[in-house]
Formats: structure tokens, C-alpha cells, sequence
């Protein structure tokens, strides 16, 4: 299969919100529900197809018919740390019927190149601890762990 990476444009905003439950098909914690994840997620992409921060990117991946098969999302961001921008992978996500074609990982190369024109040096992104396929795909691309977020719900 040939993947076109392109820029995003108004008349993807359809496709993009339709992998939004993308973001929740994986055990989610117990204080966590596919609802609260996809409204938020629907919510901030909206906002960022409709109010592009300045240094920002959405791509979106085409089979070879033209048909948008995955996207990703990524934003500067400053690192804690150094205070140094780094590049920011908000929103990454493939069309199930897509699955296990390269996509992701083309998207996540076409996220690190735009890092890399910028300067950045680092690339980074959050992930659900229960993602296992999607933290395989990051691990395989070189992606390690850097800080874990520790959550106790209190009763």
C-alpha cells in the first residue's frame, strides 16, 4: 500500500472527528470512561482544526485512491526541564480499517521531520498505559519511557 502525507485542509475536519473514538478502544482505567475521553478529545481537536496554534501541524495519510486513512496532530511544546521546544504529538490516530499497513509509523516519521526542520531535538507524547499495540509501535520507533504519571483514585 502507497501512503500520501499531505496537510491537513477544512474538508478532512469530518474524517479527523470520525477516528475520535480511536482515542478509547483499549482498557481505559476504571476512573476513566470512553465518554469523558472522546468528548474531550472531540473538544480540543475541534478547537485546533478551527484555531491552529501558531506552531502546529495536522497531517492526514491517503491510500493511493485518495482516501484519508489516519492523521496526526502536533504541536511545540517547552520542555520542563531544559526549556527548550520540542515537538509535541497531540493526536494520532488510523482508521481501523487501515490497521498494521504502516501508517502510524509513516504519520509518527512525517511528526518527527517536522520536529526536525524546526530544531527540536526531542519528540514526545502521552499514552494510556492500557495502549499496549500503540506503546509496541512507539517502543519499535525508539521511543522510551521518560516519567510515569502515578494516579490513585481517592473514595
Amino acid at each position: 500500500m502507497t501512503i500520501r502525507i499531505r496537510l491537513f485542509n477544512q474538508n478532512d475536519k469530518k474524517f479527523i472527528l470520525s477516528l475520535i473514538e480511536r482515542f478509547s478502544e483499549f482498557d481505559l482505567p476504571e476512573w476513566r470512561s470512553s465518554h469523558e475521553i472522546n468528548r474531550t478529545n472531540k473538544k480540543k481537536l475541534e478547537n485546533a482544526i478551527k484555531n491552529p496554534k501558531l506552531e502546529s501541524a495536522i497531517y492526514v495519510g491517503e491510500d493511493e485512491n485518495g482516501k484519508s486513512v489516519g492523521f496526526i496532530h502536533l504541536e511545540a511544546q517547552i520542555d520542563y526541564f531544559s526549556g527548550e521546544k520540542l515537538g509535541y504529538i497531540a493526536d494520532i490516530a488510523v482508521d481501523k480499517a487501515f490497521e498494521r499497513k504502516g501508517i502510524g509509523k509513516s504519520l509518527l516519521k512525517t511528526g518527527e521531520e517536522w520536529a526536525k526542520q524546526r530544531g527540536y531535538k526531542l519528540m514526545w507524547l502521552y499514552v494510556f498505559s492500557g495502549n499496549t499495540r500503540a506503546k509496541a509501535i512507539y517502543k519499535n520507533l525508539g521511543y522510551e519511557e521518560e516519567v510515569v504519571k502515578l494516579v490513585k483514585r481517592i473514595k
